[in-house]
């Protein structure tokens, strides 16, 4: 459709926001270059092993005077879904408790919980009254073919407030600063990135978002200053996918990596969600997290479109990266694409505002574009949507680079093919027909793929899910000590781009110890001479693999039949005990009476 150009009313002026996570600073706002120590209770998150006994983890915290916080409800479910928790300690305990938590075999990890806050750039040119940057990424031309669908793309923020072309936008989210429904905007900041998102265009009033049939679903996860803490935002990640949303934009970032935030990056993806995020505007080549993780789709601002008098096409200087933006240095792969950062928006009051500033506002236009691909290929994978995203970009490359593609291109994302081949693998260990008991690992051979990747391996038991790994190489260790007999182990490999392969063995489950008993030997407490024979017997519903003569507790002879043990005594110490141990083909062992004898 062809859009005639509309005036748009100029309100006050927002600002922008990313979020900085690092260490247990508090990072006020970029403008104030000022930090915040916090003082009482000291909150970390704690990451449990897969089987992990929690209950004797949750004995070592109560001893320290720990309480687990981790809210009932939203939090629980989130958090748990990555074996993490939220714990909080006295504050002159904490090092102590870090130290008894760290050497505990139960404990994966355990950090401080990290505080966020947000990137600020005062807003440059209240005065810009017309949505320049929808022409800078062709979204006119892209609306020719589509405007959006119900595609839901989650808004992980301060919130939303659905006033002006929000009204009837929103879905359901969650609040995990209050830990409630309540997902209202108190800073500003959620709103306006959720109205470059989904803002309802050609309705006559206001602007338009770059899907405007799309679903915004607000996850509040800073509070009315613009912070937060790292494990409500992975909370936050892990929620919306729980939900439904298969778009998760993120403007909010820093430089610390936590342990808690990459596994909820990693649960996206594994889930086959598309993470978009700020690079933030450090200006500089310093890592920003949760952007630099792996298959997260990072965006950096380019600079705004002139007036429309002077450049229609608006094409002159929007190629290049704005100075405030974080970028890649040599070497380094973590920045992906550009958007125009230099926007219009709305701000929670539904003031329509130009001159909104930063990488903050390039990401949701990126969230944008990616739901406007989804509506033209419903069952693209997130790998399959950024990498659409990446072939649009990469015919405008950065007249400064600093990016690994370019600035996007909507129309020229759209009928990119994405990786239709099934990833392949030659078989799965253990192999058909072997016998095995209590915990082993069953693991694929010969994994390949031969464009996206492997996104995960997932292990089904007799037709029933148990487990999945997403780390190369993707092999899922189980404990079977509850099953018996014949077993099915099913093992399914899925790229990222959506394609998977079934492999299956039917192998015995055998975790039952055999039986063991010496039939023939001198009476016990006999004093011996010579050579001595000893008889034995053994029975196992699977087979017996081999039999052990042990002469006072240690291996002296192996058989695999029932061949008698023969020894002399002059081998023997003068007082020994004589007992025979046998081994079923799963390994199970069992121990025959034992005989003590002098020589």
């Amino acid at each position: 459709m062809k859009l005639n150009k509309r005036r748009v009313t100029v309100g006050l002026i927002s600002t922008g926001v990313v979020v900085a996570m690092t260490g247990v600073t508090t990072w006020a706002l970029a403008a104030d270059n000022t930090t915040k120590t916090p003082t009482g209770p000291v909150r970390l998150v704690v990451g449990y092993k897969d089987g992990a006994d929690r209950t004797a983890a949750a004995r070592t915290m109560s001893v320290a005077g720990a309480r687990i916080t981790t809210a009932a409800g939203a939090a629980t479910s989130a958090l748990s879904a990555i074996n993490a928790a939220r714990v909080t300690v006295p504050g002159e305990r904490s090092a102590s408790m870090i130290a008894a938590l760290k050497s505990d075999p139960n404990v994966a990890y355990v950090e401080k919980e990290a505080r966020v806050a947000a990137f600020d750039l005062t807003p440059n040119d209240p005065s810009f009254s017309k949505q320049n940057e929808m022409h800078v990424i062709k979204a006119p031309a892209a609306w020719d073919t589509t405007t959006g669908s119900a595609v839901t793309v989650a808004v992980i923020d301060t919130g939303v407030t659905p006033v002006g072309d929000l009204v009837g936008a929103t879905v359901a989210g969650y609040n995990f600063v209050s830990n409630n429904t309540t997902t209202t905007d108190n800073e500003g900041h959620g709103t306006a990135v959720a109205s470059l998102i989904g803002a309802r265009g050609n309705n006559g009033k206001g602007m338009a978002g770059v899907c405007w049939t799309c679903k915004i679903m607000p996850v509040k996860v800073l509070d009315a200053n613009g912070e937060g803490t790292d494990s409500d935002v992975a909370q936050g990640i892990i929620w919306a996918v729980q939900h439904g949303a298969k778009i998760l934009n993120l403007s909010l970032g820093g430089p610390a990596s936590t342990k808690v935030l990459s596994d909820a990056v990693a649960y996206a993806n594994m889930n086959s969600a598309l993470v978009v995020a700020a690079a933030g505007n450090a200006g500089n080549t310093t890592k920003q997290y949760p952007a630099a993780y792996a298959d997260v789709l990072t965006v950096a601002a380019t600079n705004r479109c002139p007036a429309f008098a002077t450049d229609p096409d608006c094409t002159t200087g929007t190629t290049t990266r704005s100075s405030y933006s974080s970028y890649n240095k040599a070497g380094d792969t973590w920045v992906d694409v550009a958007a125009p950062g230099n926007v219009l928006a709305m701000d929670r009051q539904g003031n329509y505002n130009t001159g909104t500033q930063g990488t903050s506002f390039a990401s949701p236009i990126v969230a944008g574009a990616a739901a406007l691909v989804k509506t033209q290929n419903p069952t693209y994978t997130g790998w399959s949507l950024a990498s659409s995203i990446y072939k649009g970009a990469s015919a405008h490359k950065l007249t400064n680079g600093g990016v690994n593609y370019g600035l996007i291109d909507i129309p020229a994302s759209f009928g990119v093919p994405t990786d239709t081949t099934k990833p392949t693998l030659s078989g799965i260990t253990p192999a058909n027909g072997s016998i095995k008991r209590g915990t082993f690992a069953v693991s694929p051979v010969n994994l390949k793929d031969d464009r996206s990747g492997i996104q995960k391996t997932t292990l089904w038991v007799n037709g029933e899910f148990r487990s999945y790994s997403r780390n190369a190489p993707f092999g899922i260790s189980l404990n079977f000590s509850t099953s018996k007999g014949p077993t099915k182990v099913e093992m399914r490999v899925f790229d990222k781009a959506g394609n998977y392969q079934i492999v299956s063995n039917t192998i015995t489950i055998d975790n039952t110890a055999p039986s063991s008993r010496i039939t023939s030997a001198p009476k016990s407490g006999s004093k011996l001479s010579g050579t001595v024979s000893i008889g034995y017997t053994g029975s196992d519903q699977y087979g017996i693999a081999r039999y052990e003569l042990l002469l006072n507790g240690k291996v002296a002879q192996t058989h695999t039949s029932t061949t008698p043990f023969r020894f002399g005594t002059t081998a023997v110490p003068k007082s020994f005990t004589v007992q025979v141990r046998t081994y079923d083909k799963a390994g199970n062992s069992a121990l025959s009476t034992k005989y003590s004898y002098t020589r």
